[in-house]
């Protein structure tokens, strides 16, 4: 590929198209389509839409420029180039992406959360534990999910002390960009790089003390603005579902494979990848059938249907014994016969009512956990010949029924009796049939929806990320496809000669890190790539550290910032980020510096 780019170079030099018509309406475009990426949480319009757009258009000034040349060749192979670039990053996105995907289905965040925001550490303790843990993870995770991970931790113990909650997301984003600068999975630059050759994968550990410093130095002026006092203690507890250890033992085998296809079998990193995305299906699969799903067909890996399957569902159909299967069900649930006994009390439940299987079993005490005086629970009620009238009585206008299975109903209520404020919970009941379809008894599973919206307002973070995701990747598309029209233009040899000829290269990487705080680092980065100035091993990876953590200076330099900006919605704002940028600077400033003197042998 770099003979084709080499052969692009030069016929895009013979062919002097800056000074067309077409040259500068593709500058046009790609400026008026990317002055609207920034204002996206303003204008509500996702940032990938513009720049398709432009992309489109640009290549068709392209390949209009080189018709009017008498070159029918070069634009088509040109475009084949991009999009093999394209496609490449695309699926190694996608198959880390599915492994995050695949930890959050399996709770591997939400404990973590839940084991942070439950510990009633100080303020301090808290600002300096997610900045560490998102300089940590970031690398593996990539800067965007851990600053949602990390910021909702933060907005979870800061509650109303607006302060803490500004700082400290400041802090996470710094610190999730300055992780990520050290590593192929920490950022899109950062993997374009790799993959580009330019710095191999053991080499990135080099600027790690200099993203360190980065974000250490405003993380240390900052946490002098805490009042070091405790926050409200949360008791909460999530526990990792089945299988969540291995998923994550296969992402690091998955990270080890694609490192080993590049190294030793130099091969794109890409198929170690998929690869190691092909070691999540037998696992998947295992999964389910561990959890008694198997009559159901998977969702594609890393996605999920529009709507949650009630753990109903998979009681009704699976081929296991009731007491197995009602025991693998995450969700409170119990069973009774047809005389209305308990005869099944999952571990869930007695976690939720804190009433012991041994104690329930055997009795008619189903109501005593949600009821003041004994009374019909559903359970109770979906087991009556014509159970519909019974529960209209007791759920007036709050219930549905099954449109999949007979007998099968769900209502709502509010418990006042649950928790210190009373609880809002679903019941769904089901009638159960022996072999000749004679109805044995009845389940119950319980669904607490008021900490199904507490988490949707602080850990709603996934649904966001996978609706990011595909944003990303289609804006990362545009981006480079914009980019490399421009480039057949030679707009792009102009930049390389001033900034990289004239400044010199250690100037102009410097400048790209405060261009990337204002413009998105991607289309930055892929620009001094597709540029390919001859410039020193060393200044490959100042390149790479300041187009990295540039992004932090401003709150919408970065994809973290961005993120970050709309789940902490008029608390991390752009002015509160603006009135620390100074500090920011001196970070950035120092980061460079220290760069510069560790690794003054490779400059």
């Amino acid at each position: 590929m770099s003979n084709l780019t080499t052969e692009l170079a030069s016929v895009a030099t013979a062919v002097d198209l800056t000074g067309t018509v077409y040259g500068y309406l593709a500058i046009l475009l790609f400026a008026l389509a990317y002055i609207l990426v920034p204002f996206e949480n303003v204008i509500h319009l996702r940032k990938s839409k513009p720049v398709l757009l432009a992309a489109g258009l640009i290549w068709i000034l392209v390949a209009l420029a080189y018709l009017g040349a008498g070159d029918t060749h070069t634009a088509h192979e040109a475009i084949r180039s991009s999009l093999l670039e394209y496609a490449e990053l695309f699926l190694f996105l996608l198959a880390a992406m599915t492994y995050i995907n695949a930890m959050e289905e399996r709770n591997v965040f939400q404990a973590l959360r839940a084991f942070l925001v439950s510990r009633g550490f100080s303020l301090r303790i808290i600002f300096w534990l997610t900045g560490l843990l998102a300089f940590l993870i970031s690398p593996i995770a990539d800067n965007l999910t851990t600053a949602l991970l990390m910021g909702a931790v933060v907005m979870a113990v800061g509650g109303d002390n607006k302060k803490f909650v500004g700082l400290a997301c400041i802090n996470v984003v710094i610190a999730a960009n300055a992780g990520g600068a050290f590593s192929p999975f920490g950022d899109i630059t950062t993997l374009m790089v790799w993959q580009k050759g330019k710095v191999h994968f053991a080499e990135f550990w080099v600027i790690f003390f200099p993203s360190l410093v980065n974000w250490l130095i405003p993380a240390a002026a900052m946490s002098m603005a805490i009042v070091n006092t405790g926050p409200k203690m949360l008791d909460e507890k999530v526990s990792m579902k089945y299988g969540a250890r291995a998923i994550m033992a296969f992402f690091l085998l998955t990270i080890t494979t694609a490192v080993c296809f590049h190294n030793f079998l130099h091969l794109p990193p890409v198929v170690g990848m998929m690869l190691g995305l092909g070691f999540l299906g037998p696992l998947s699969y295992h999964i389910k059938l561990h959890e008694g799903r198997s009559e159901r067909y998977d969702y594609i890996l890393g996605t999920r249907g529009a709507e949650s399957i009630n753990p109903i569902t998979t009681i009704l159909k699976s081929k296991l014994e009731l007491s197995d299967i009602i025991e693998k069900v995450a969700m409170p649930a119990f069973a009774i016969d047809n005389d209305h006994n308990i005869t099944h009390w999952n571990k869930a439940c007695e976690e939720f009512t804190g009433l012991p299987a041994p104690k329930m079993v055997g009795t008619r005490n189903q109501w005593q956990p949600f009821y003041d005086k004994k009374q019909p629970v559903m359970a109770d009620l979906v087991l009556n010949y014509m159970p519909e009238k019974a529960i209209e009585r007791h759920y007036a206008g709050h219930f549905k029924r099954s449109t999949y299975f007979d007998g099968v109903y769900e209502a709502t209520r509010f418990v006042p009796s649950l928790g210190e404020n009373g609880r809002w919970i679903c019941f769904t009941g089901a009638p159960l049939k022996n072999a000749e379809g004679k109805v044995v008894g009845a389940v119950e599973v319980i669904e607490d929806y008021t900490d199904k919206a507490a988490a949707a307002r602080q850990f709603d973070l996934m649904k966001k990320i996978s609706r990011a995701e595909w944003d990303t990747l289609l804006f990362f598309y545009g981006v480079i496809m914009c980019v490399g029209g421009l480039a057949q233009f030679g707009y792009l040899a102009v930049i390389s000669q001033y900034m990289y000829h004239d400044l010199g290269a250690t100037t102009a990487n410097v400048l790209v890190g405060l261009l990337s705080a204002v413009v998105d680092n991607i289309p930055v980065m892929y620009a001094v790539l597709t540029m390919d100035p001859s410039m020193s091993h060393g200044q490959w990876l100042l390149v790479t550290l300041t187009a990295g953590v540039g992004g932090s200076m401003l709150s919408i330099g970065s994809a973290a910032g961005v993120a970050l900006m709309g789940t902490a919605r008029g608390v991390y704002t752009f002015g509160a980020h603006l009135r620390w940028t100074p500090v920011i600077l001196m970070g950035y400033a120092a980061g460079i510096l220290c760069h510069l003197f560790l690794n003054a042998r490779l400059m």
